[in-house]
């Protein structure tokens, strides 16, 4: 059996956590952080990549609904293998048996080390906002674009040194007004996705068969 894993880089912390310690070695594909803001270009992307790649018998994703970014990606030779979680953020809270869909609350801001690496990460944000427009405008900017949230919250998934973290999330709170706090993760359902239990949290679908939303559906 051939398989292959096309990652978001978002994730490599988790993924490389698993790897070691699972001494899992299928190939892996990384999709760059960016993508993620964008679906129409995560779905050419994905795309592209599944369509290099048909000479595989399954191909694994870490990419869930990812604000429709996976909806209508479709592997014609070979099997697509997904979890059924709307976003990353949610399946890393994930620690067993979920009660509902969504596991987030709509007034926090998730971090993890990936996501304080990114290029539309809060402080990388409000360094260009003052080079762009100065400080006092960067201020309004990011006030603006963050006042309906009240706290940053980091996944702590056990998988990168939680220090920096915390003090890039206690940092951007002090920005933005809010408060900061850590929760704990999980890299479980990452961890089933590369063992191949696929028994919950996941979607197999059929070579040939594309991606729908309704597909994420829970429960």
């Amino acid at each position: 059996m051939q398989r292959m894993l096309i990652a978001c880089s978002m994730l490599e912390d988790e993924v490389k956590k698993i790897y070691e310690e699972t001494g899992c070695n299928i190939p892996v594909i990384w999709v760059e952080r960016g993508f993620h803001n964008t679906p129409e270009r995560l779905k050419k992307e994905l795309q592209r990549i599944i369509d290099e790649h048909q000479d595989c018998d399954e191909i694994l994703l870490t990419f869930g609904l990812c604000g429709t970014g996976t909806e209508g990606i479709v592997s014609k030779n070979t099997v697509l293998v997904m979890p059924r979680f709307d976003d990353c953020i949610n399946m890393l809270l994930c620690q067993g048996k979920r009660e509902s869909r969504g596991l987030t609350k709509a007034d926090s801001i998730y971090i993890t080390r990936g996501w304080t690496m990114d290029s539309e990460a809060i402080l990388a944000q409000y360094d260009k906002y003052v080079e762009d427009y100065g400080e006092e405008s960067a201020e309004e900017v990011m006030e603006m674009l963050y006042e309906h949230y009240k706290t940053i919250t980091v996944i702590d998934t056990e998988s990168y040194e939680k220090a920096p973290v915390i003090e890039y999330a206690n940092q951007a709170a002090r920005l933005l007004g809010l408060t900061s706090q850590v929760t704990a993760g999980s890299t479980n359902v990452l961890r089933d996705l590369l063992l191949g239990n696929w028994e919950e949290h996941f979607i197999v679908q059929k070579p040939g068969h594309s991606v729908t939303q309704s597909l994420f559906c829970f429960p």
